[in-house]
C-alpha cells in the first residue's frame, strides 16, 4: 500500500509541475504604458518566452499566440535593449512565422540573461543555439529549407559562428 501511495504521489508531483511550468501568466494585467513599465514587466517576459519554448508550436493556441504578441510588443517598446533582427540571421527563419517567433523569442531570452553582452553577433549566436534544439523536435521540419537545415547542421557540429560569419 505504502509502495502505491508513493508512486501516486510522484505521479501527481510530476504532472502539477508540468502543469506548472507551462502556465502563461496573466498578460491582461501587464501594462507596457511607461518606461518603468518594461522593466518591471521583464520577468514576465522571462516567463512568456519559458511558455513558449514549453508549448508545442501550434497555430491554434490562442494563448500561445497572445504570448507572441505580448513579446513582439514588449520587444518593440522596451527603451532598455534594442533587438536587432538583422537579414544574416533572421532569413533562417523567414520562411513561417513560428519559426521567427522562436528566433525573437530565444533573442529575448538570451539577451535578458546575458546582460554584460553587446554585440549583435554573440547574441544571435546565442539566440539561434536556443532556437533550434527547439525548433528541431517541435517544427515541422519537412517545410525547412535546405538553408535552415545548413544551419541546423552548423549548430549540431559547433560551427555555428563560422557558418553565419565567415
Amino acid at each position: 500500500m505504502k509502495k502505491v501511495l508513493l508512486i501516486a504521489l510522484l505521479f501527481f508531483s510530476y504532472h502539477i509541475g508540468i502543469c506548472h511550468a507551462q502556465e502563461l501568466p496573466n498578460l491582461k494585467n501587464v501594462k507596457l504604458g511607461k518606461k518603468s513599465s518594461y522593466k518591471n514587466a521583464e520577468p514576465t517576459v522571462l516567463k512568456v518566452v519559458d511558455y513558449l519554448f514549453q508549448t508545442p508550436i501550434d497555430k491554434k493556441n490562442k494563448a500561445r499566440s497572445n504570448a507572441g504578441q505580448f513579446l513582439i510588443n514588449w520587444m518593440n517598446g522596451t527603451p532598455d535593449y534594442i533587438f536587432y533582427l538583422e537579414e544574416k540571421e533572421t532569413n533562417f527563419f523567414s520562411t513561417d512565422s513560428d519559426l521567427l517567433l522562436m528566433y525573437m523569442a530565444a533573442l529575448t531570452k538570451y539577451t535578458l540573461l546575458h546582460k554584460e553582452l553587446k554585440t549583435q553577433k554573440e547574441l544571435a549566436l546565442g539566440a539561434i543555439s536556443i532556437a533550434l534544439p527547439y525548433l528541431y523536435q517541435q517544427s515541422d521540419r519537412k517545410t525547412w529549407s535546405k538553408e535552415l537545415w545548413q544551419l541546423n547542421d552548423a549548430n549540431q557540429n559547433h560551427k555555428l559562428e563560422v557558418y553565419l560569419y565567415q
